[in-house]
């Protein structure tokens, strides 16, 4: 236990620099209050494409520019953007009314239409765009008529899904003819839609820029200009926080909580996340394609002294393969407790001869995943369990473990922006997800289950059994070493006056100075 807790050099860096500006006081820059939000970014996106979903913190930036057909509020409520009407006219077809009156940023490409929904959602389903995988496998087979300039029709075949309404909020509809006019791969840099912000610049490593777009068709936003300042290390962050350079900081580390709120210019946001942390296993590889193995690895795991010691109590052990503020969670679960001792039992009943198991995490991604990733690794040699364990930079580590090419038991940050159930299962469980590879040998009946609740509209009474007794068996069957669920902790500005979303999505909509 002793290596794992050592992270703390750059810890205790951290708590210093935050002790001794808040003593001598420093304000640096920064545009005047009022014109200017900036807020801290912990990387570089890959790209600004409304196809290309591989990280919230990329999402969240392009969506204040390109607006979902469909979006949750921080109570979980759905509300209608892009789409202001919905209804099922059966279990194969679904009715759509897009608003009237949204005009792209630039004037040239009009108001927003529905041959633009048709277009936008038709190419999220190509298999060759990085949003498909997040999309229900009906969905992804699903087809859009347009009827009229202002509706689509929405047919699903199989039969599904009465959760169509949350799984629009993927949904980023852009103007067709901008897509295919200003020549290759110019969207993917510039995106360009009906959003309360229009995009201004991105300088790669630097800064991405937006400003109020004057013709907005809803509420005008109280910021000017939104400055998403790319900064990987959360020292520097932390600084520019500090200094009054960065308004809204997020992934605080536990450690620093109580120094930020000395500092009467800053404060911390908590809400419970939606986001949890796992280690996806990969099940169709030996040793780890012996259940007894996989149930082993999470009997070792002590998620009480990780929440204790390592997030401060500021994350909640997972008691199942959910995240703990999903309505339909099944509460009567209790996950694997901490039992070394049945750990040890289950490796010698599952014949294991030591073989190396690869454990792997980013660095920087979550709130202390590196760190996270070093615990696991402990408790798993403890039982006997020789490890090789390899915290890597998000852009090198993600993009293996969402292709299905990675060994081993790797750290993943699920937020379930629907706030479904079985948006866990039809993500990392079943085909046509990003962790289908890793779940093979899986319970043939799980696809028929979620297609059966599919079926269904989320709160139905109906859907509880099937989803308790689902939620039960993937415990069972242990596809994932489960962690915690996070408490996701922001450092934000006095000036500001802004609340985090459970999602994890830094929507800044509603965002306006402190008088």
């Amino acid at each position: 236990m002793q290596n794992w807790g050592e992270s703390s050099v750059k810890t205790v860096a951290i708590c210093v620099l935050i002790a001794l500006l808040a003593l001598t006081g420093v304000t640096v820059g920064g545009e005047a209050p009022g014109q200017t939000l900036t807020v801290a970014q912990p990387f570089n996106p890959t790209e600004l494409s409304p196809w290309t979903i591989t990280s919230l913190a990329t999402f969240d930036i392009w969506e204040h520019m390109i607006e979902p057909l469909t979006a949750l509020d921080r109570k979980g409520t759905l509300r209608g953007v892009v789409a202001e009407s919905w209804q099922m006219a059966s279990p194969t077809e679904w009715t759509v009314k897009i608003r009237q009156g949204m005009r792209f940023h630039d004037p040239k490409y009009g108001e927003l239409t529905a041959e633009d929904v048709k277009y936008s959602v038709d190419r999220a389903m190509r298999p060759d765009e990085h949003i498909r995988p997040l999309l229900p496998k009906v969905v992804q087979d699903s087809k859009i008529e347009v009827v009229d300039r202002y509706t689509i029709r929405w047919r699903l075949n199989p039969p599904g899904t009465g959760s169509l309404p949350s799984v629009m909020t993927f949904l980023h509809p852009t103007s067709r003819a901008y897509v295919e006019g200003e020549g290759k791969d110019v969207y993917k840099r510039h995106p360009m839609g009906t959003g309360p912000y229009r995009f201004v610049e991105w300088v790669t490593n630097q800064r991405i820029v937006a400003e109020a777009h004057p013709n907005y068709w809803g509420p005008k936003p109280a910021y000017n200009r939104i400055v998403w300042r790319i900064i990987p290390d959360q020292l520097t962050a932390l600084n520019a926080l500090q200094a009054g350079e960065v308004d809204v900081f997020q992934f605080v580390p536990p450690e620093a909580v109580a120094d930020i709120q000395r500092n009467p210019r800053t404060r911390i946001a908590e809400v419970k996340s939606a986001r949890m942390l796992f280690m996806v296993i990969n099940a169709s590889e030996p040793p780890l394609n012996n259940k007894l193995i996989r149930q082993a690895l999470n009997y070792a795991i002590d998620k009480k002294t990780i929440v204790d010691q390592l997030y401060r109590g500021k994350a909640i052990a997972l008691r199942a393969p959910m995240q703990e503020v999903i309505p339909e969670l099944a509460t009567g679960l209790k996950g694997y407790p901490y039992d070394p001792e049945r750990a040890r039992e289950l490796l010698q009943q599952a014949g294991y001869r030591g073989e190396t198991i690869k454990i792997g995490s980013s660095i920087g991604r979550y709130t202390l995943d590196k760190e996270l990733g070093d615990a696991v690794s402990g408790m798993l040699r403890k039982v006997g369990i020789k490890v090789e364990y390899k915290p890597q930079e998000p852009g090198t580590y993600f993009q293996p473990l969402l292709q299905g090419k990675a060994s081993g038991a790797n750290l993943v940050g699920m937020g379930n922006i629907l706030m479904l159930p079985e948006f866990v299962f039809t993500l990392w469980l079943l085909p046509g997800g990003q962790g289908d590879l890793y779940a093979r040998g899986r319970p043939a009946h799980w696809e028929r289950d979620v297609a059966q609740i599919s079926l269904m509209s989320p709160g139905d009474p109906r859907r509880k059994p099937v989803l308790d007794r689902l939620q039960a068996e993937a415990l069972d069957w242990a596809p994932w070493i489960l962690l915690v669920n996070l408490v996701d902790i922001y450092a934000v500005s006095d000036r500001v006056d802004w609340e985090p979303f459970p999602t994890e999505f830094r929507n800044f909509y509603d965002a306006k100075p402190r008088r």
